[in-house]
């Protein structure tokens, strides 16, 4: 209890990054001598410079270890794992610098089974969220828990696609007790319920720019695999991706039209060497886990019959013949353009309608 109190405490230092405290902690001989080290011996044993040690000195004199580690106790709904327990996250355990503290929500258990992440871009097509949602489904259905970081557009697709039908992770860039985006809270407790919400960052740790890489790399981290649907060139779903093949993770995208933009940074990774898939089967089948499990036969949505939708959704579709944008089906239809995108995502996500380019759909024949 003691040892990872103090390596609780080593954490919250300034300065003191994974691979540091691993250094400090061996060079000291215990937790608590590596969180008493002197000046001198920070310096010795992290190489870290005057000015650094000064801080850390001065943030270790203020903090009343023992009151705050009993008061994180009494937080109920906020649980606390380190690299001294059994149950740590045996795949985030043998990266480079797995961080020394995981703080979480919901059934850490889930990460035991086999675990795929699935990124993307925020200002995701119709297209990518269909996908994302389809991808979570199949593969959480699988037995699958799908890896991602709460953000809008892809990867919450890819949570509410794999709570249909099973487990999901959640990685934060905030403390537990901060959502972000705020609009997803209600999401957030859903996973809570049917999976776990992961952070390595202490509770009211606000969502700070500099955070969201250390998120991106416990996603691949924690992950066999990971799946990138859309993104540009330059993008968080790229730099998670080539944390995967630094961590030794497969990496697989979904292929799109060069002219959309959302579709760069898949097109780029396969051209790259990443696995081009047209679905969670092909997943399953490289990663030789089709042995372990099986993908039920879900009815797939393009398959309902189209009495199950709208009288709006009728209309499109007997429009979208040829190729159409929103503004054209506006036109023609006489819809409003939030009634015109809200059921073109709907006949996106059954799979009866595709996004050819940006903006211009149409009927699957």
């Amino acid at each position: 209890m003691l040892a990872r109190m103090y390596l609780w405490g080593l954490s919250l230092l300034p300065h003191l990054g994974s691979v540091t405290i691993r250094k400090l902690v061996q060079a000291m001989g215990s937790e608590a001598e590596a969180f008493h080290a002197t000046r001198e011996e920070l310096q010795a044993y992290t190489g870290i410079g005057h000015t650094r040690v000064d801080a850390i000195v001065r943030a270790r004199m203020e903090l009343d270890l023992v009151s705050e580690w009993e008061k994180l106790y009494r937080h109920n709904n906020v649980k606390l794992i380190t690299w001294l327990d059994r149950d740590y996250p045996v795949r985030l355990q043998h990266i480079y610098d797995p961080p020394p503290v995981l703080y979480y929500r919901g059934d850490l258990s889930c990460l035991q089974h086999p675990t795929i992440a699935i990124v993307g871009r925020r200002r995701a097509s119709p297209r990518g969220i269909g996908w994302s949602k389809r991808l979570g489904r199949d593969l959480a259905a699988a037995g699958v828990t799908v890896v991602s970081g709460l953000a809008l557009g892809i990867d919450t697709a890819a949570h509410e696609g794999s709570l249909e039908t099973g487990r999901t992770a959640a990685v934060l860039g905030t403390g537990l007790d901060i959502t972000y985006p705020k609009c997803n809270s209600k999401l957030a407790r859903q996973i809570e319920r049917s999976g776990v919400l992961i952070s390595p960052f202490p509770p009211a740790t606000p969502p700070l720019r500099g955070n969201f890489p250390a998120r991106n790399r416990i996603i691949s981290g924690l992950s066999m695999g990971v799946i990138v649907v859309e993104a540009g060139e330059r993008s968080g779903a790229l730099i998670t991706a080539t944390m995967a093949v630094e961590q030794n993770r497969d990496v697989y995208a979904i292929p799109g039209d060069p002219a959309n933009q959302g579709a760069a940074g898949p097109n780029k990774l396969i051209q790259a060497g990443a696995h081009l898939i047209r679905g969670a089967q092909d997943v399953l089948d490289e990663m030789q886990l089709s042995s372990q499990l099986q993908l039920p036969l879900i009815p797939s949505e393009s398959a309902k019959s189209h009495a199950d939708f709208t009288g709006l959704a009728h209309e499109l579709l007997e429009c979208l013949g040829q190729p159409l944008d929103v503004d054209e089906l506006v036109m023609i239809t006489g819809l409003s353009v939030s009634e015109v995108n809200s059921t073109l995502l709907q006949l996106v996500l059954a799979g009866m309608v595709e996004e050819l380019a940006t903006g211009v759909f149409q009927r699957v024949s």
